[in-house]
């Protein structure tokens, strides 16, 4: 079983990455949960209350959960709206793997947007890419976009903190986190869970 940090930051731990957090707290690590409000974090989550939008809350935010329960030895962060300044301010307070989560929008075949933290945006910084595809059809059912469960998986597995099934969250068959191709801005190939393309295959494309 792989080594789990003692504390882990969350970014989307009160809904999609949920399941990610269960995992890393029965498996021993501290975690701190970003949440807006603090409601939502799950039982035995350290809540970390701030607006990923607004950088100098979450700086002090950031600053006070490692001055509590210690430096950060991992991050899974799923903030889609949050500016560039947050991904800076999170890539530089993580010693360890920083997997960032995106949206089938980065790999848009025009118009795509950048990706956050391009190579070389914070020295020294471990940033892992995943990009969150669709589940492809197949038996007869129609393309879906992937469950907390299965993204929590991938995440874990990305992280190199995925253990024997990520303790139980084992991918669905078809939905591993592979290497992608290129995306531009991007350090290297990001993983790829599930599939991205064709385009116009997407759930409700």
């Amino acid at each position: 079983m792989s080594v789990i940090p003692p504390h882990v930051l969350v970014i989307g731990g009160t809904g999609i990455l949920s399941p990610a957090v269960r995992v890393l707290l029965d498996r021993g690590s501290r975690v701190s949960v970003v949440s807006r409000s603090g409601r939502g974090v799950p039982p035995r989550a350290d809540a970390v209350v701030a607006d990923v939008t607004e950088v100098a809350a979450l700086d002090a935010a950031l600053d006070l959960a490692i001055g509590e329960r210690g430096s950060l030895g991992l991050a899974l962060a799923y903030q889609p709206f949050a500016p560039a300044g947050a991904w800076t301010a999170l890539a530089a307070r993580v010693g360890g793997p920083l997997v960032a989560l995106l949206t089938s929008v980065h790999a848009a075949p025009r118009d795509a947007p950048a990706p956050p933290l391009p190579a070389g945006a914070v020295e020294g910084a471990e940033v892992r890419h995943l990009l969150l595809g669709w589940h492809p059809p197949g038996a007869g059912l129609p393309a879906r976009w992937h469950t907390p469960r299965e993204i929590s998986a991938a995440a874990l597995e990305v992280a190199g903190a995925a253990g024997e099934s990520a303790g139980g969250l084992g991918l669905a068959s078809g939905t591993g986190a592979q290497g992608g191709a290129p995306v531009p801005g991007m350090p290297k190939r990001p993983a790829v869970l599930g599939v991205v393309r064709p385009w116009e295959g997407r759930p409700g494309g």
